[in-house]
């Protein structure tokens, strides 16, 4: 994460435009990781609703995936072996490829829209940092009987982006910003953070959106 970086670096160094494009790539890179693990995820799906029933090591399997009009055929045994390797990870990068599966126009937009994205990035780690001492008050002043420093920093990263939409890109809807912070603790951070983001993010929103759902 770009903002996890740049806790261990002088705050006071200018982000360049080539770091801003690097960091574009990398949100593309992962869209495409995203896109890895929904083939996974069918696969994995299709396998688990066929091995209750009684087959045998050699029985084939035949399924399609989305954006894609080729059949896969698989026998049981491959599937089962392909699971007890690696939850079928392998195999979804091998069918991506095999099969081109499309990127989505989210990912083309990410990476080459880019001169969009880099302007609204400016913007974004510009109030991020002008505010960040702000920020991290509203975040002291709504927690209970926990100090600021034992706050991992990954969830305080993901707090200081969502009270920083919440509070300067008002465009986003509050649910969109909540939403969207809790996905990120969960994919990132321990067990309980969304819980603990989700808390904190509401209480803020009751003062940041007072008007807003």
């Amino acid at each position: 994460m770009f903002f996890y970086s740049r806790e261990f670096k002088d705050k006071n160094h200018t982000i360049t435009d080539a770091e801003s494009l690097r960091f574009l790539e990398s949100v593309g890179d992962m869209k495409k990781e995203d896109r890895y693990e929904n083939v996974r995820e069918s696969i994995k799906e299709i396998f688990d609703n066929i091995k209750i029933i009684k087959l045998e090591p050699g029985d084939i399997i035949e399924f399609s995936l989305s954006h894609s009009n080729e059949p896969v055929s698989m026998t049981f045994e491959e599937m089962d072996n392909h699971n007890v390797l690696d939850g079928f990870l392998s195999k979804s990068l091998e069918l991506t490829a095999k099969l081109k599966l499309p990127e989505s126009e989210s990912v083309k937009d990410t990476v080459y829209g880019n001169l969009e994205n880099l302007n609204f990035f400016r913007k974004y780690i510009s109030f991020y940092f002008a505010n960040q001492k702000k920020i991290d008050d509203r975040i002291i002043s709504n927690l209970e009987n926990w100090d600021f420093e034992r706050i991992s920093i990954i969830d305080k990263i993901i707090l200081r982006m969502g009270i920083l939409e919440l509070e300067y890109f008002r465009d986003i809807p509050p649910k969109v910003v909540i939403n969207e912070a809790i996905e990120l603790g969960k994919k990132y951070s321990t067990e309980k953070s969304n819980i603990f983001i989700n808390g904190i993010l509401n209480k803020l929103k009751n003062e940041l959106r007072k008007t807003e759902n």
